[in-house]
């Protein structure tokens, strides 16, 4: 009977215990435990709860950057980005600062899915490297930081190179000269200048492609319009023949714009082939200017795909 009373007494103490909420300092501590211990699971967990509760403010700080290394050291970079971010906001001032800049700038590099997709992360990236370089100059991770930002950078221009091939492959070529014009004017230190003027220069060339394509479609819309002139309504016919006005100074337009481009197309990729007589580009530059019609869309490099992507992962 005695050994039955202490086994009930036992229970309500264990049932009672589960019942006390664990305060926000021994919470913090379990956290910093974890994250000692590398249980970033744990950690997180613990840090997240305590963050909630009241913490004296110099434990709040401790408490922020440790859990947005937990997250970063679980390589959950979302969260690490959010958590990096809300602690430079609360603490710019922090010793710690710097290395949840450098941090947040790797949390949006990993966040990066590559050219073909949504830039954000990568223009923060850049953005939080800059920051880095700027305000703390003397780190030794400024080098790193540079790498990183150029990194970011040659994936922009890519974005750029990968948009400016859609509008190859659609035939608009005007519109892939600008893009392919943007890479050469912000990312020329980051990108092979021997494809880039190929690029321009092939886009420019084979102008004449979209030009025929676009008179032609005028041409039908103007034998649409002439056959409105045979209309009794003298209004109808009046805005027939100002259409057709505006749709002749089209053609001709496209005329002009597809002599001007093939002028400038050779010119460039004559330079090409002179200038990288044994590049892949300078060769296709060439076989181009000899009649043959290179029309394929060049791949997009994803820098993060190359063996300097282990950079990134050393400073985990």
């Amino acid at each position: 009977m005695r050994k039955g009373i202490i086994f009930f007494v036992c229970l309500l103490f264990l049932f009672s215990c589960e019942k006390i909420p664990r305060t926000a300092e021994g919470l913090y501590q379990e956290g910093m435990k974890a994250a000692k211990e590398g249980d970033w699971g744990k950690s997180t967990e613990m840090l997240e709860k305590a963050l909630e509760g009241e913490l004296p403010p110099s434990k709040q700080e401790l408490a922020k950057i440790t859990l947005a290394n937990s997250y970063f050291n679980d390589q959950d970079f979302e969260n690490a980005a959010l958590n990096y971010e809300e602690f430079l906001d609360l603490y710019p001032a922090s010793p710690r600062a710097k290395d949840a800049l450098f941090r947040l700038g790797i949390s949006y590099l990993n966040l990066v899915k590559g050219p073909q997709w949504d830039q954000t992360f990568t223009k923060k990236a850049i953005r939080a490297f800059e920051k880095f370089v700027k305000e703390f100059p003397n780190d030794p991770r400024v080098e790193k930081a540079k790498i990183y930002k150029n990194i970011a950078r040659k994936i922009l221009a890519e974005n750029e190179v990968y948009i400016g091939g859609t509008y190859d492959m659609l035939h608009k070529f005007t519109a892939s000269i600008n893009r392919y014009k943007i890479v050469k004017e912000k990312y020329r230190d980051v990108e092979s200048l021997d494809r880039i003027d190929y690029l321009i220069g092939r886009a420019y060339f084979f102008t004449d492609i979209q030009a025929k394509e676009e008179i032609d479609r005028l041409k039908r819309q103007l034998d649409k319009e002439k056959e409105k002139l045979n209309s009794s309504d003298p209004e109808a016919k009046k805005v027939a023949e100002n259409r057709i006005r505006l749709v002749e100074k089209d053609i001709e337009k496209w005329q002009k714009i597809a002599k001007k481009n093939k002028e400038i197309g050779k010119r460039i990729l004559t330079e090409v082939a002179a200038k990288y007589p044994n590049s892949t580009y300078g060769i296709k530059a060439k076989r181009i200017l000899e009649g043959e019609k290179i029309l394929n869309v060049e791949p997009v490099i994803n820098p993060l795909k190359r063996s300097i992507w282990w950079k990134i992962k050393e400073t985990l």
